[in-house]
């Protein structure tokens, strides 16, 4: 009788311990799991019309919320208007706002950092303001995570993804950064990478190129990174995206023969190069078999590895002389369709690119590449192409609106096979919106 004593007040003990960690234990079952690396620092860019709640009304009255560690926390964010012309806002560039000034309209966007998600509102929590939207992120696990659009609320996130000196010409990130030439902002100074093995400067520059005949095919000319001058028309500075406007003059013989919108967008751990041209009939008749390269030169990457959408499996490897499989991806590496650049240098940095039209009209592309040793190709602070790898775009369209972008993503190391990592790197959780619950 006395062991049946025993067993029974065991088991009332095991069943009230149970009753007071289920609280614990459900916490634990429901709670969200970090992000892999390559979806923690996406950014999420929500457009206005997605949020039926908050459309008409000051921006300065928005904030963006939610659950960390168990208190509802304000989190960066940032809302970009934008123009007519699909691209970022800027009031003295000359491309009219869609919609209203300083008031949230269906093309602007809300953007924000993936990882600051956070577990859904339960009604314990505390929250200062008025909650506009409930925005879930359901990620391909199914796995839910929500941030909250808030109204009128006096707790705003003063932490900062991305930090941009305009007077210094200097952009920093917790990943890398980026030293301008102030005189023009397309020629880097310094770019270091965090957690980088080198000794030098991964890269020397971003260059930009165009080739053409001059009246007739046989005059041709190169326009470089000296003949084309960047300035700064304006900024906008945000914690979650940097973005400037850049007037992109073509010099020739000390006579502007193009202008072109260059929109420098600075996220945690990418760039993107949007550039936005209205080419006039009669100077587009004076460029002869015109072609375009955007590029980025490395600085000594001997042993980096190169492989594209739709090249051989086998990389290219840098080591100052153009091989076979170098060859092979050149002729055959990407399309318009297809043309993701992967490299990585086996010194903790890999660096990715994708390449968009932004315009009706589409050109043909091909890889830009070169491996060579000794050639000099200015402006530059490092001779040698070691490697030199972008996209070529083989003409421009005969008059009217054309437009390009190219995102360059950077990482200590993409995991996995290219295939697989490209398309996950540019697919965003599923996303709905909802009213607050009532």
């Amino acid at each position: 009788m006395h062991k049946r004593n025993n067993l029974h007040l065991w088991i009332r003990r095991i069943i009230m311990s149970a009753f007071l960690l289920s609280p614990l234990l459900a916490q634990w079952t429901f709670a969200i799991q970090p992000l892999p690396q390559i979806d923690a620092f996406k950014t999420i860019m929500i457009d206005g019309m997605e949020l039926p709640n908050a459309v008409g009304k000051p921006i300065k009255r928005f904030s963006l919320s939610a659950i960390i560690d168990g208190d509802m926390e304000p989190i960066p964010f940032q809302i970009d208007e934008y123009n007519e012309g699909g691209a970022v806002y800027f009031e003295d560039w000359g491309v009219p706002i869609a919609g209203s000034k300083d008031i949230l309209d269906n093309e602007d966007k809300l953007l924000f950092i993936y990882k600051d998600a956070g577990p859904r509102l339960q009604p314990r929590h505390r929250y200062d303001g008025t909650i506009v939207q409930e925005i879930t992120l359901s990620n391909r696990n199914g796995q839910p995570r929500y941030v909250y659009l808030m109204q009128n609320s006096r707790l705003i996130s003063d932490e900062q993804y991305v930090r941009y000196s305009s007077d210094e010409a200097i952009v920093e990130t917790d990943f890398y950064s980026i030293t301008y030439d102030k005189e023009n902002q397309l020629n880097w100074i310094d770019f270091s990478i965090v957690n980088y093995d080198g000794e030098e400067n991964p890269f020397d520059s971003l260059k930009i190129r165009l080739e053409t005949g001059i009246i007739s095919s046989l005059i041709k000319t190169e326009l470089n990174n000296e003949s084309l001058v960047a300035i700064p028309r304006g900024e906008r500075i945000g914690p979650i995206r940097t973005t400037t406007q850049m007037e992109l003059t073509f010099w020739l013989l000390k006579l502007p023969i193009l202008k072109v919108s260059l929109q420098l967008h600075h996220s945690p751990n990418s760039l993107l190069y949007d550039v936005r041209a209205i080419l006039p009939a009669g100077r587009r008749k004076m460029l002869v078999d015109p072609q375009v390269y955007l590029s980025l030169e490395g600085n000594k990457l001997y042993g980096t590895e190169t492989r594209t959408a739709a090249g051989p499996k086998k990389p290219a490897i840098t080591n100052g002389s153009i091989d076979d499989i170098e060859h092979r991806h050149i002729d055959q590496g990407i399309s318009i369709e297809n043309n993701w650049i992967w490299a990585t240098t086996l010194r903790n940095l890999d660096f990715l690119a994708f390449f968009d039209f932004n315009s009706e009209s589409k050109q043909e592309i091909s890889f830009h590449y070169n491996d060579d040793l000794t050639a000099v190709d200015p402006p530059e602070r490092f001779v040698g192409q070691l490697p030199n790898v972008g996209y070529k775009i083989h003409t421009l369209p005969d008059s009217g609106f054309f437009g390009f972008a190219v995102g360059i993503h950077l990482s200590n190391e993409f995991e996995g096979e290219p295939e697989i990592f490209t398309e996950r790197i540019r697919r965003l959780p599923d996303i709905t919106v909802a009213s607050p619950a009532q």
